[in-house]
């Protein structure tokens, strides 16, 4: 009897504008993640294909799927990557009708039955955690069974589309068994997620993963830290938890043990937290786990923008993080969004004069994308806080390169020059020139671009991408885009689903919420003396 097959699927890229994105040096983790699940469950052969990781081009990829000979295929995407899925699911389908497709990740999230109608070489999409819903999915497809009791599925019927029961989010993450990275070739970075979710609701973020922060144990990470080191030697790893303290007495925990394992003199690593999510304590920790960066949300330098964007904090709450970094000896990022709510020249130097002031050493100037599911998505949708000609073409979603709004109150134009001059006032007046050759050595690639750009009015960015196949916009011609008003429902319904879910939550673990709650002191937790000299 023919084994049941399923393809795990990142598309290829319609050209490399940014290498972090486009070109990355770690296979995707949401694939590893599906695959483990998938084989702790079944028998099933499964593939692991990321076309980015492997640099494949469209025909290559496709070529795999059909040799391997898929029953399912599982694409996963972002916004700006939907398009070249369902691409490359037209491609796939072209050749063998009979494979069937499924879409997951933030943006079939977001936008559950508009996905689907506008792409039909997805046959099915799953919203939210992808674990639990892809297993009983693939399950009645083999057993050709009624998907309409599969949680968190959406599907069509005849000429309407479906949407099931939103999947309850797992709230153990330890139930989930380590990712499958044995199933990609060896990587010299890795991605690793020791939590999901955050409790802040920002207006740019979608927030997919929940407002409750999920975290796996500190055993659990560190074995799975272990297992890297073992068996792949590791270059870098990076936490892709959206706030890596969010749990700050089992952060603190987490270090202590890092710091006893001495695990930071055998990889670079780096994190991404929230400044209310810090102290003197954790930033000492930090340090002597011989941490590579710790990247802080900024997002605006203006008090206004700050108090109304949903991020929880002010001017002098992100300046004392900064400085007591510093005064630690913590690398740090700063990520500062350009484009904020009813944005004008004013508040874009304001965000570049904090920049200044706060010093990172790698600060990170993005220009607002009004991603589906977000605030700023709804408000550009409904032409409130000054955001004009919205787009919804998705490959035009990307944060450093791209045009997917405007805005009236200082024209995009001017918001990408000031973005690329922001880089530039860092560095040189901090009397940093050799920090700035190796930053625009490091990111050369994305800087060349972003002049490109600013350099040739009106051209249109999209043309940039030179592996977009000739029958690209052909392939995918459905004649049902998204409309503005999806975007406004989309907002809507997840805040519903998002309110439900932390209902639920509250009600089984009362202890998941608590967790979260921003601490001043911990030391009482600490297996470590932060005043003690360990050697990382």
């Amino acid at each position: 009897m023919k084994p049941f097959k399923v393809a795990l699927v990142n598309s290829p890229v319609l050209g490399t504008i940014d290498p972090w994105t486009d070109e990355p040096e770690f296979p995707r983790p949401a694939l590893a993640c599906l695959a483990a699940f998938l084989r702790r469950h079944t028998s099933y052969e499964i593939l692991c294909i990321d076309a980015k990781f492997d640099r494949l081009n469209f025909e290559q990829a496709a070529e795999k799927i059909l040799n391997f000979g898929a029953d399912v295929v599982g694409f996963t995407a972002f916004t700006p990557e939907i398009k070249p899925s369902a691409y490359l699911a037209a491609k796939v389908k072209e050749r063998n009708p009979n494979i069937v497709t499924v879409i997951g990740g933030a943006h079939l999230t977001a936008l559950p039955d508009r996905t689907l109608l506008e792409f039909p070489s997805f046959d099915f999409g799953i919203a939210g955690d992808g674990e639990e819903s892809l297993l009983e999915f693939c399950q009645t497809v083999e057993a050709k069974g009624n998907f309409s009791v599969v949680n968190g599925l959406i599907f069509r019927s005849g000429k309407e589309v479906i949407i099931n029961t939103p999947r309850a989010r797992m709230l153990n993450l330890d139930e989930l068994p380590m990712p499958a990275w044995d199933m990609f070739r060896r990587a010299n970075h890795y991605w690793v997620q020791t939590s999901k979710g955050c409790p802040f609701k920002c207006h740019f973020c979608m927030n997919h993963n929940g407002r409750v922060a999920r975290t796996t144990s500190v055993q659990k990470t560190i074995d799975e830290i272990n297992f890297l080191i073992d068996n792949y030697h590791p270059e870098w790893i990076r936490f892709g938890d959206e706030l890596f303290s969010v749990d700050m007495n089992r952060t603190s925990e987490l270090l202590d043990e890092m710091i006893v394992q001495k695990m930071g003199g055998k990889f670079k690593w780096d994190v991404q937290t929230h400044v209310k999510y810090t102290n003197r304590e954790l930033f000492k920790k930090f340090k002597l786990a011989n941490v590579s960066q710790v990247d802080m949300g900024v997002e605006s330098g203006d008090s206004y923008i700050l108090k109304h964007i949903g991020k929880g904090t002010n001017l002098e709450m992100i300046a004392e993080a900064f400085k007591i970094a510093h005064e630690e000896g913590v690398p740090t990022g700063s990520l500062i969004v350009l484009g904020q709510p009813d944005e004008t020249l004013e508040t874009v130097m304001k965000s570049i004069d904090i920049a200044v002031k706060i010093n990172p050493k790698i600060p990170m100037f993005g220009i607002m994308v009004p991603f589906p599911g977000t605030e700023i998505a709804r408000m550009a949708a409904k032409g409130e806080g000054g955001y004009i000609n919205l787009s919804t073409n998705w490959d035009e979603y990307r944060k450093q390169i791209g045009g997917a709004v405007d805005f009236a109150g200082i024209s995009r134009k001017r918001v990408e020059r000031i973005q690329f001059i922001g880089y530039l006032k860092v560095f040189v007046l901090n009397y940093r020139i050799w920090d700035l050759a190796k930053f625009i050595w490091e990111y050369r690639i994305e800087g060349v671009n972003i002049l490109k750009k600013i350099l040739r009015p009106g051209k249109d960015f999209l043309n940039m991408f030179d592996h977009m196949p000739a029958d690209y916009e052909t392939a995918l011609k459905s004649g049902h885009k998204a409309s503005y008003d999806d975007m406004i429902f989309s907002r809507e319904q997840f805040d519903i689903i998002q309110s439900e879910e932390l209902k639920r939550t509250n009600k089984l673990r009362p202890d998941l919420i608590k967790s979260q709650m921003p601490v001043k002191i911990f030391a009482q937790h600490a297996v470590i003396d932060i005043d003690e000299q360990v050697a990382p």
